[in-house]
């Protein structure tokens, strides 16, 4: 079964659909799929790299979070689960007034 949970994930299925299509809880399908080592995705998943590269260019999370239509918390969790960012420093960064700059084009 967890062959079929991994394709089905592979495929762009969410926690949730495969969790309801074999009766289980979302958290189950989580953990398996965690213990088995696949990587998480999510819809920002392919901007990660961009975002990090953002912050240390200087841009806060609500900047990012502006330029791809996303909650600014979602930045924030992401780059703080990769160590980029520390709590301490983002307090500071979001109390600073800054030149406003317009963000770079994605793309």
């Amino acid at each position: 079964m967890l062959e079929e949970w991994k394709k089905l994930r592979e495929q762009g299925f969410t926690y949730k659909a495969i969790a309801d299509k074999y009766n289980v809880s979302k958290q189950a399908i989580y953990e398996a799929l965690d213990k088995a080592g696949v990587k998480r995705k999510t819809k920002y998943s392919k901007y990660y790299e961009e975002w990090e590269r953002l912050y240390q260019k200087g841009f806060s999370t609500q900047e990012i979070a502006d330029q791809y239509n996303c909650n600014q918390k979602t930045v924030y969790h992401y780059l703080s689960k990769k160590l980029i960012i520390d709590a301490g420093e983002a307090a500071t960064k979001g109390w600073k007034k800054r030149n406003r700059r317009p963000l770079e084009i994605k793309g």
